[in-house]
């Protein structure tokens, strides 16, 4: 089982250097990607890139882990926004559909915001196949995610992506991978923990990035156990 991991950002990262350690191979600016590699237990080679901020970015460092290292599934982890009051930050769950809210050909006036040509499932996009396997995520909460390239402030923006949306969380990547997966047949699992609530911005963010990282993280180390 050969797992393909995908983070954002250096402070993402960091907890996860934290837990499973300095990795024991690095491909430094490989091809113009940073991968690193890590063994954990028997036969469970794990590859993790670093693919920087956008959703351009995170699809092709998808591809680049598909392609070059013929990985077995896509985990992502990382902090986000909380859209409502509930989710606020230090929350943890698993995101069960993407909403690609940059994508917009509304105005043919025969699809939504965030629907695709010949989607079946309207607005929202959904893992094709899980990494983790459901009996592994029973109890943990599931969410919608708003993706875009966009950071999205406090108050009113993160209102309107529950309200228009029922989203739960926001951040920049996950659309760009898990239509890369899909296109691949590849199983992705989004693992997500709130850094900065509705009513919180940038600030809140900053303050909270290791913490949710690392709670990500610790989710991360949980699953891969059992694979």
């Amino acid at each position: 089982m050969t797992i393909g991991i995908v983070v954002a950002t250096k402070a993402e990262l960091e907890p996860f250097i934290d837990l499973f350690g300095e990795p024991i191979f690095c491909f430094p600016n490989h091809s113009g990607y940073d991968v690193m590699k890590w063994e954990y237990g028997t036969e469970k080679p794990i590859y993790l890139i670093l693919c920087g901020v956008g959703e351009i970015a995170s699809a092709s460092s998808t591809q680049y882990l598909i392609d070059h290292f013929s990985v077995d599934g896509i985990i992502n982890y990382g902090v986000v926004g909380g859209l409502t009051a509930f989710h606020d930050a230090g929350k943890i769950g698993i995101v069960e559909r993407v909403v690609h809210t940059d994508f917009d050909i509304s105005l043919s006036g025969k699809h939504v915001v965030g629907e695709y040509l010949n989607s079946k499932t309207g607005p929202y996009i959904y893992p094709a196949k899980s990494f983790i396997p459901e009996s592994l995520t029973e109890g943990i909460m599931k969410l919608t995610c708003a993706s875009a390239d966009k950071f999205v402030g406090a108050g009113e923006p993160k209102e309107r992506l529950k309200r228009e949306f029922g989203a739960d969380i926001c951040e920049m990547e996950a659309a760009g991978i898990i239509i890369t997966c899909n296109r691949n047949n590849i199983p992705v699992t989004f693992i997500k923990a709130v850094s900065d609530g509705v009513d919180e911005d940038s600030e809140a963010f900053d303050n909270n990035v290791y913490r949710a990282a690392k709670s990500c993280v610790y989710l991360v180390a949980s699953f891969i156990q059992h694979f």
